[in-house]
């Protein structure tokens, strides 16, 4: 079995995201060559009926002393299994995969802002003077940038690609997963967008584009708006490192603090389980915790 059948194989009859399986082909290429760097034959992942359970837990043991985080390895160890019952599939005698076993993870830390912080950060927007118009234009789409993370569920990825066209009123459809879903934008994004809109002078298709003089017009990547959000936290001087998916994270923690619906949450989030979205109280549980500590001691 080859990696390249493998990866059409995912895409074909799993309908995963490009970047997703970029993650699989990543790792599956890492074990391939750590294969061939420890056999005599040059066996590799396409000989997989030669892959026995003592090659993954070594692979797994070299990959920890780089420091990885228990997730990450399990993920590894699912990307590499899923390709062994690949191959299963199609016929090859291979490793049972239920010897596979994943480690046990921590409970996931949600990072996410509190409300004095986005109004510090919101406030600096505010402040912030623009000399030329330029200036002004880029400081008008950072500002849109931000308020979509803030005030939508979107992810990075999704941001990046979003059309003109796809702009309709107080609705933004956008591409996740092959997939198209439904973001509903507030009034005051909306305006916003309209503003970005009409402060430009290009005929790009993109919403997010630069204004650099290198790259004029270019739409942004998923590293340059993390790029534009790490300088909006340098500048407003909050006590920790922003990024786009901890506006996210802010974004349901918010609405957990105005007592709103988890389960609505879980549908604005997308999150198909509830489980995934239960651990956004861990947020409020140690708000709780500090709370308790201002009782009054009588002893």
């Amino acid at each position: 079995m080859t990696i390249k059948n493998f990866k059409e194989w995912l895409l074909i009859t799993k309908w995963y995201s490009e970047k997703t399986i970029n993650n699989y082909i990543r790792t599956l290429n890492k074990f391939d060559k750590y294969l061939k760097d420890i056999s005599f034959n040059q066996r590799g992942v396409e000989q997989c009926e030669k892959i026995k359970i003592h090659d993954i837990e070594s692979f797994i043991s070299i990959e920890k002393l780089h420091w990885l985080e228990t997730r990450t390895l399990n993920n590894y160890l699912s990307w590499i299994k899923t390709y062994i019952n690949y191959c299963a599939i199609h016929g090859e005698d291979v490793l049972d995969t239920r010897q596979i076993i994943f480690a046990k993870e921590h409970k996931k830390k949600i990072e996410a802002l509190s409300e004095e912080e986005c109004e510090k950060l919101f406030n600096h927007f505010k402040k912030r003077k623009a000399v030329w118009k330029v200036q002004e234009l880029i400081k008008t789409r950072d500002l849109l940038i931000v308020s979509m993370f803030l005030y939508t569920w979107i992810r990075v990825s999704e941001l990046a690609w979003i059309r003109i066209k796809d702009i309709q009123e107080n609705m933004q459809v956008i591409w996740k997963w092959w997939e198209r879903r439904t973001v509903n934008i507030l009034p005051e994004e909306m305006k916003l967008i309209k503003l970005y809109l009409f402060m430009r002078e290009d005929s790009s298709e993109w919403l997010f584009i630069s204004h650099s003089s290198n790259s004029r017009w270019r739409k942004l990547s998923n590293v340059s708006i993390q790029e534009i959000i790490r300088k909006w936290w340098k500048e407003a001087w909050l006590d920790h490192k922003i990024y786009p998916h901890m506006l996210r994270h802010t974004f349901a923690t918010l609405l957990l603090r105005k007592k709103a619906n988890l389960y609505h949450i879980q549908q604005l989030l997308w999150h198909k389980n509830l489980n995934t979205t239960q651990i956004y109280l861990s947020v409020l549980n140690k708000e709780l915790e500090e709370t308790q500590k201002k009782i009054p001691r009588f002893s």
